[in-house]
């Protein structure tokens, strides 16, 4: 399926990428209800307006500031500054895993453009909603297992009772459920009257009615449901490929399930949610690429890099310790 988004070209800002307006709001998802603290009089300050308002899910004031892992900003290698959100998505060594890690940190260098900073005042800290989109994961392709090194490829597999009224993705540039992204394709269908939905949604059977909802089950005929990151040298540090650094902050090798999952709540504040498109010659639900949004509202007050997370699953890290290889994220 061939991509609608385009990107302009970035401004490079000590080896970080500086993203302007015109990039935020061509990005293949919708941005929500950031806010930002300026220090002179905490003054609330929305940063970028949205379509859709979604509010936050949290009193203010009831909002713990996010601690994590802290790096040093001259360790970090690259990432890009999200001018309008006060925020850096930097990549650096990782403090909790062998290789990289995805950190955020306030970019409180409001005064590129020769304005007054004493007038204008630092950025002290940030609220970000639930939901909103942080970066990319990757772009690639698919393919019927995961490669031998390949512990960043990601599972496109929706199973479970209800699972498409629980499941966000985003569709048509907003973040919805899997139903609401699969009834709007239905309807377009039965307007050209065809009600099939054999082939509504990419690797999975479907079933649409009034009285039931939707219901998904994995085609367990199909196998190429994985993805597989495939990132240019040249893009590593593009906002489409930064997820791929985010490790899993609640993995401990002594941990039961029950654990790892009380660990992952605390700990990872981050989700994958799949971009999905129509392809315009079959009419079906196709996977993009994951995108990286927020687990839950956020609150930063760092202005040096904290690593973040997201999870991948207890699956993930049962295999790695029974069988020696990772599975794909799920």
């Amino acid at each position: 399926c061939k991509s609608d988004i385009t990107f302009p070209n970035l401004i490079l800002v000590n080896m970080r990428w500086e993203i302007p307006t015109t990039l935020l709001l061509a990005l293949p998802f919708q941005q929500i209800g950031v806010q930002a603290f300026l220090s002179r009089g905490h003054h609330i300050v929305p940063i970028l307006k949205s379509i859709q308002n979604q509010p936050l899910q949290s009193a203010v004031d009831d909002i713990e500031p996010y601690v994590g892992p802290v790096g040093s900003m001259g360790d970090m290698e690259g990432g890009i500054v999200v001018g309008e959100l006060a925020l850096q998505v930097l990549v650096g060594p990782s403090l909790v895993a062998p290789g990289k890690g995805l950190f955020l940190c306030i970019y409180d260098d409001i005064d590129d453009d020769g304005g007054d900073s004493e007038e204008i005042g630092a950025v002290e800290e940030i609220i970000i909603p639930q939901g909103t989109p942080i970066c990319g994961y990757a772009r690639g392709y698919f393919a019927d297992e995961a490669e031998e090194d390949g512990d960043k490829s990601v599972g496109f597999l929706f199973a479970g009772e209800n699972v498409a009224d629980v499941t966000a993705v985003f569709y048509n540039k907003q973040l919805m459920t899997l139903s609401d992204a699969l009834w709007t394709v239905y309807q377009e269908r039965c307007e050209e009257g065809n009600t099939d939905t054999s082939n509504l949604l990419f690797g999975h059977c479907v079933q649409i009615s009034n009285e039931t909802g939707v219901s998904i089950q994995a085609d367990t005929d199909f196998m190429s449901r994985i993805f597989i990151p495939d990132v240019k040298e040249e893009d590593k540090f593009s906002p489409t490929s930064l997820g791929i650094y985010a490790n899993d902050l609640a993995f401990d090798p002594d941990s039961n399930e029950e654990q790892y999952f009380e660990n992952s709540e605390r700990n990872n504040i981050l989700q994958l949610v799949w971009r999905l498109a129509k392809d315009e010659k079959t009419g079906m639900v196709v996977p993009t690429w994951p995108v990286v949004v927020t687990k839950q509202d956020i609150r930063f007050l760092n202005t040096v890099p904290m690593e973040v997370g997201l999870q991948y699953g207890f699956n993930y890290w049962n295999a790695v310790i029974t069988e020696g290889a990772s599975k794909y994220i799920k």
